[in-house]
């Protein structure tokens, strides 16, 4: 998973190349020389191809993410070849929605007065800094992880911004078995031996939904009390190896409920597979609890 958005650039253009908005994140301002080629290149494919099926070009070096949001206007990014273009696309189509519904009146008038729009740099400041926040915690996880549907959250935005539409756009079949699949007991660990897809395009989903403020996750944390005489026949009943009994017992005074299995494994100076692969043996003798990870539903930005 990324840990920045990979954005250096967003301009607004009309349909017929006017700029009417120009960010940029340094005091280089590259998509002005771009802007002619870009526009001649999206207007040759579009020719060719039709117009819904131009969402990325690249030439010259650069990569360009582009949103016609109606006939009239483009809104562009400049990317990082190596950032998330499908996390990046929903992180325009909020911008895309942002600056149309608070220059709905402006953008109608036949010649716009670019210096209204210069307020809209806050709020593109804001919007990044909260993404980059969001995608610093994403990165952070683990597959040890429960998502978990915020159901209100996306009958909205299924009902107002066509979500279903754009996860489809975004990554086929793939999006809609992978949000089927999230029912708030399952980790992504789990959810990817069901769906036997590999765990990172699981990943890249989940990353996808948690930007958009579908869903909630919490971290695994397991519980073992196991300093009786009837934890001990259990752990002789199931006859865990020399080396998964030697893990265990190093790990029961730290899974008290509090550390996750990532923090518990790094602890112990083992992966949080093999740590999990150990106590997944012991069945119902560990219990879990689940730590909402905050900071991924501080604003709604699903619709």
């Amino acid at each position: 998973m990324v840990r920045k958005l990979g954005v250096q650039e967003f301009m607004v253009i009309t349909s017929g190349g006017l700029p009417i908005f120009h960010f940029s994140r340094t005091n280089v301002r590259k998509m002005d020389s771009l802007l002619s080629g870009f526009l001649s290149a999206i207007t040759s494919f579009a020719t060719e191809f039709g117009e819904r099926s131009i969402r990325s070009l690249t030439f010259e070096g650069s990569e360009l993410l582009y949103e016609q949001f109606n006939p009239d206007f483009l809104f562009i990014f400049l990317v990082d070849k190596r950032a998330s273009k499908k996390v990046l696309r929903a992180v325009l189509r909020e911008l895309s929605r942002k600056f149309m519904a608070t220059y709905e009146t402006e953008l109608r008038m036949e010649i716009p007065i670019l210096d209204v729009f210069e307020d809209f740099r806050h709020e593109v400041q804001g919007v990044f800094h909260y993404y980059e926040g969001v995608l610093i915690i994403i990165s952070n996880l683990s597959a040890y992880v429960i998502p978990t549907v915020r159901k209100e959250i996306l009958d909205v935005a299924i009902r107002t911004g066509g979500f279903l539409d754009e996860l489809h756009r975004d990554f086929g079949s793939l999006g809609a078995r992978v949000l089927t699949a999230i029912d708030g007991n399952s980790s992504i660990h789990s959810i990817t031996n069901k769906l036997d897809i590999e765990e990172d395009a699981i990943s890249e989903v989940i990353e996808y939904l948690a930007i958009r403020g579908v869903l909630g996750i919490a971290k695994m944390c397991p519980v073992i009390e196991g300093e009786d005489a009837r934890f001990n026949a259990f752990l002789d009943l199931v006859g865990l190896p020399s080396k998964e009994y030697q893990l265990l017992e190093r790990a029961k005074h730290l899974c008290n409920g509090e550390r996750s299995v990532v923090d518990v494994s790094e602890r112990l100076g083992v992966t949080a597979d093999r740590l999990y692969e150990v106590l997944a043996k012991l069945g119902t003798e560990v219990n879990w609890s689940y730590i909402e990870v905050s900071g991924l539903a501080d604003e709604p930005t699903a619709g």
